[in-house]
């Protein structure tokens, strides 16, 4: 019903199956009516045209096409479900009906797309009115603020302009927006979705793209509404690069100039519906996280390439504690590793701290000889209590210059092992116990 096509007859084919469907919403009415229905009859009261039912109640459409189909042996439809090649009602909905030739799965189809259609050019016009009239009313309270005294006459001869509304509608937020959200209607249960996809703008339908078609519910679609195209962007590569993550891990190269394993189209299809999956669950559990992404833009996307390995599942957590985030984002990169999760307790002190000491690999292995020993809660507190601070102060001095390390170093005066600092790493781990150096 969106575009016409002309029939053996001459006639504009849209105007000919727009005519039949009239018939039948009319026929159908009628029955409705006979059968003290009284929800649906209520409902269609109002209404004289199956486009106004369309514009004001789409969730309605699915219900009367379904009776519609249910009636098609009825004497008054029967001229309605004739079978193209003759065969009598057709009983499959994909078997093509005479004389438009679309089956009935294909007019199900029209009848979606032209809800939105109808419904967003409704929209259109509604907002192009209302913009020619403020700007009608800026003009006049320009004229009334204008200069006074010998300037006065001069703009009282000027004429009002004329605020035609069609001027304004290429300005419409929503201008284009049918075309965008054409390749993603395809469902019956997107006929209660079109009310909220019509608040869209056709730059946030552009770029949600493919992701439109995971949303099933209106305030899924308000939500996404109230958000800059900006925003969605951001907030869908960072969905993109931690789905990319979750199903393809990076694998360690087994030898030089090894070249990564091809991406191919079934992976590409599984990435989607997973980036798909991981921004739904943004929406529906984790706004707090979501602000913060919108925040941080690219940064959170490299942040996310960062910590994906390390909080998994629970990654959205950090993004909502705005402490957890500033420690991670201040630990120091070599570090996250050895500290695995726990950098979201380190604070910018203590990281700054860390990074005094001489030899790196030093206390790379304290940090992992603390998480093998300690009780997870333990350290997490060792490393956030601000009166343990003195202790880990006390490191540089205890090693840089003191301590020449290798870790698998022979037994050596000169050069000590990893079995040598363990037992270094014992007298810290009892001071932190005891919250003061021994």
């Amino acid at each position: 019903m969106d575009k016409a096509a002309t029939t053996k007859g001459g006639a504009p084919q849209t105007v000919r199956l727009k005519a039949r469907v009239q018939k039948g919403f009319q026929l159908l009415r009628g029955l409705l009516e006979k059968a003290g229905d009284q929800d649906v009859t209520k409902r269609i009261a109002r209404w004289d045209s199956v486009d106004d039912v369309m514009i004001a109640a789409p969730d309605l459409v699915p219900t009367l096409l379904a009776v519609a189909w249910e009636l098609r042996h009825d004497g008054a439809f029967t001229d309605l479900f004739q079978a193209l090649d003759g065969s009598g009602i057709v009983e499959d909905k994909n078997q093509p009906i005479a004389p438009c030739g679309r089956s009935f799965a294909q007019i199900i189809q029209s009848h979606l797309f032209a809800c939105v259609r109808l419904g967003l050019d409704k929209a259109e016009r509604d907002w192009s009115v209302k913009e020619a009239r403020r700007a009608q009313s800026r003009w006049r309270k320009q004229q009334a603020e204008a200069p006074k005294g010998l300037l006065k006459g001069l703009f009282k001869r000027e004429k009002e302009p004329v605020f035609d509304p069609a001027d304004f509608r290429r300005r419409f937020p929503g201008h284009g927006l049918y075309e965008a959200l054409k390749p993603h209607l395809k469902r019956l249960d997107q006929f209660p979705l079109v009310p909220a996809y019509v608040q869209l703008s056709c730059a946030q339908a552009e770029v949600l793209d493919d992701l439109l078609e995971g949303f099933n519910k209106p305030d899924q679609i308000l939500f996404l509404a109230s958000l800059t195209e900006t925003d969605i962007s951001v907030l869908r590569r960072c969905a993109r690069i931690y789905a990319n993550w979750k199903l393809f891990p990076p694998k360690p190269k087994k030898r030089p100039n090894q070249e990564d394993e091809p991406f191919t189209e079934e992976m590409a299809r599984a990435l989607a519906v997973e980036e798909s999956r991981v921004f739904r669950d943004l929406m529906a559990n984790h706004h707090q996280a979501m602000d913060k992404l919108k925040e941080m833009g690219p940064s959170a996307e490299k942040l996310i390439h960062m910590v994906a390995p390390i909080f998994r599942d629970r990654i959205w957590e950090i993004f909502a504690d705005d402490t957890a985030l500033l420690n991670v984002i201040n630990t120091p990169e070599h570090l996250v590793g050895a500290l695995g999760p726990f950098c979201r307790h380190v604070p910018p002190a203590l990281s700054e701290i860390l990074l005094q000491m001489n030899d790196q690999e030093v206390i790379k292995d304290i940090l992992r000889f603390c998480r093998e020993t300690f009780k997870e809660k333990d350290f997490a507190f060792y490393l956030s209590d601000p009166s343990r601070i003195p202790i880990w102060t006390a490191l540089p001095k205890k090693f840089n210059n003191n301590f020449k390390y290798q870790r698998d170093a022979m037994k050596s005066n000169l050069i000590r092992n990893e079995s040598d600092l363990r037992t270094v790493a014992a007298g810290i781990f009892e001071s932190l116990r005891q919250g003061r150096e021994l």
